[in-house]
């Protein structure tokens, strides 16, 4: 095997997330200047082939006759055809799932499992783990909005706890219209993603500002799709971790190290008003920072697709 290495996004879970993942691999890469400076990225998306996660769990949970098949088994075929690509270049293997529930043990063990064992697996939601004691040291509680199937999980309750942090979520009676806001068909941000609306990210607002009541000084948005509603890199006085960045960071750096552009965590001081526009990719030598708030009069408007690009973008 040659020193070529092909970064892998198993996406179709669901699929504008994948397209994020890789725009943030683009983001965390220092390219020289040049497209050819870039890191090789295969993106496989195969929605129809990947059982929902949720309803998934919700089967285990229940103890009942396996109607639905493990997603890992699903995620496993699309894994052999990144496998086969870079089998035909005789190039090392990194790859790396961009959903928060496909992490819970019933799925991701399995998956696991079946990797083979020249392939790299990166774990998203261990390195957002990480992320976490990197930018926010002093942290001791921790927030996290998710899928009723990752709550259920306990997905990040079993990586953060045993590490001293205190897991706050918003109350039981809320959790449905969490899952809702994301996976409502007219409005949920699964649904209506790259474009959000309004009422998805008023509602992710809402959220965000119960955990912050109850003492979060960290907020994980716990599903690939919430940051598309919660732009900034703070509010209500919390950090906002997004694992996908974390997952994109790991990738590249595994990869390619020297490629990793800088994580400067000394953020300015956010205004916790309204939320901004904001793109927050920093170094030493990068600073593309562009903030502009929403007025009162577009409160109301769908986030565009082009829109989106201009600032979705977070370190945090």
């Amino acid at each position: 095997m040659n020193d070529e290495v092909l970064l892998g996004i198993l996406g179709g879970v669901g699929p504008a997330a994948g397209l994020v993942l890789h725009q943030e691999v683009l983001r965390n890469t220092l390219n020289d200047g040049t497209d050819q400076g870039h890191l090789d990225v295969v993106h496989v998306s195969r929605s129809a082939d990947m059982a929902a996660r949720p309803a998934y769990l919700a089967q285990v949970a229940a103890g009942g006759p396996p109607v639905i098949e493990n997603p890992a088994f699903g995620m496993a075929r699309s894994l052999s055809i990144l496998h086969n690509a870079a089998k035909a270049r005789g190039a090392r293997l990194v790859v790396g799932v961009p959903c928060n529930t496909f992490h819970a043990p019933p799925i991701w063990d399995v998956f696991a499992s079946l990797v083979p064992p020249e392939v790299k697996l990166i774990h998203m939601l261990e390195e957002a783990v990480a992320m976490i004691a990197a930018v926010a040291p002093h942290a001791t509680t921790i927030g996290v909005m998710s899928t009723t199937g990752s709550r259920r999980s306990r997905i990040f309750h079993n990586l953060l706890e045993p590490l001293g942090y205190t897991v706050v979520q918003v109350p039981d009676d809320i959790q449905d219209a969490l899952n809702d806001s994301i996976y409502n068909t007219e409005w949920g941000i699964k649904s209506t993603s790259p474009a959000i609306h309004p009422r998805a990210v008023q509602n992710f607002e809402a959220y965000a500002k119960l955990l912050a009541q109850m003492g979060a000084q960290v907020a994980i948005l716990g599903c690939t799709e919430i940051p598309l509603a919660l732009t900034g890199s703070e509010i209500h006085g919390m950090l906002l971790v997004d694992p996908m960045v974390a997952l994109a960071r790991a990738l590249v750096r595994t990869a390619a190290p020297a490629k990793l552009v800088p994580l400067d965590i000394k953020l300015p001081p956010v205004s916790l008003g309204k939320p901004k526009r904001t793109l927050s990719i920093r170094s030493d030598s990068v600073d593309l920072t562009d903030a502009c708030e929403h007025s009162d009069d577009d409160s109301e408007s769908v986030i565009t697709a082009e829109e989106l690009d201009s600032f979705r973008f977070c370190f945090y």
